[in-house]
């Protein structure tokens, strides 16, 4: 009886600790309207907050994806993106992205090479997207600043009728010398603002009407 007991509670615990409202009990929600939140949580040792905004769009699986593969087009909706260019592509699923942000004056720019790798999950369907910077990967650059680090992720789940929830978190460390306060502005207005976007470019013809083989599209 006792080990049925103990047995009941690591279940309990292990369902809990995969529960995504624990999983987002740290963070909070800092604008909130009526298409999109941004949430904002601290991250363990750096000044750094790691911001993250979600939306539901009318849009199929594909569109998102299209459009993230469309590198020449970032300068039009990714935030502050002055500069972009994929620099590796290992398959459908991996590739590597140079991009470059601009700063408020008088701090310089912005760039680092940029690693994605695309899961889908079988079962539902959601799509996830991991960024990863990789600092080194090109020379540094006249009059940019090689970003420290960079994590993220972009998150794509089916909801049923046409809709999906686009979900986009980034955290990173800028390099050089920069006011904490200013970091965290640029990157909580960048997150917010791509994601806005993202949810307008889906909805032009070459991203609406994508049909990636790759991706498993959702009833």
């Amino acid at each position: 009886m006792h080990k049925i007991q103990v047995y009941l509670l690591l279940l309990l615990l292990s369902f809990l600790t995969s529960s995504p409202v624990l999983a987002y009990s740290s963070w909070k929600i800092v604008k909130e309207n009526a298409s999109i939140q941004l949430l904002v949580h601290p991250v363990p040792d750096s000044k750094v907050r790691e911001y993250m905004a979600v939306a539901v769009f009318d849009s199929t699986l594909s569109a998102p994806v299209a459009l993230l593969e469309d590198t020449p087009v970032y300068t039009q909706w990714n935030y502050k993106c002055i500069e972009a260019k994929l620099l590796f592509k290992k398959n459908d699923y991996e590739r590597i992205t140079y991009m470059a942000t601009e700063s408020p004056w008088p701090v310089e720019n912005r760039d680092i090479a940029v690693k994605s790798l695309l899961v889908q999950d079988k079962s539902t369907g959601t799509i996830t997207i991991k960024l990863t910077g990789i600092p080194e990967y090109i020379p540094a650059k006249e009059g940019r600043v090689r970003m420290a680090s960079l994590h993220g992720y972009w998150i794509f789940e089916p909801l049923g009728c046409g809709k999906i929830r686009a979900t986009y978190r980034l955290h990173n460390e800028p390099g050089g010398s920069v006011p904490d306060s200013l970091v965290n502005g640029t990157v909580k207005d960048i997150v917010y603002n791509t994601v806005l976007k993202m949810r307008s470019m889906v909805q032009k013809k070459c991203y609406k009407n994508a049909k990636l083989s790759y991706i498993k599209e959702r009833p």
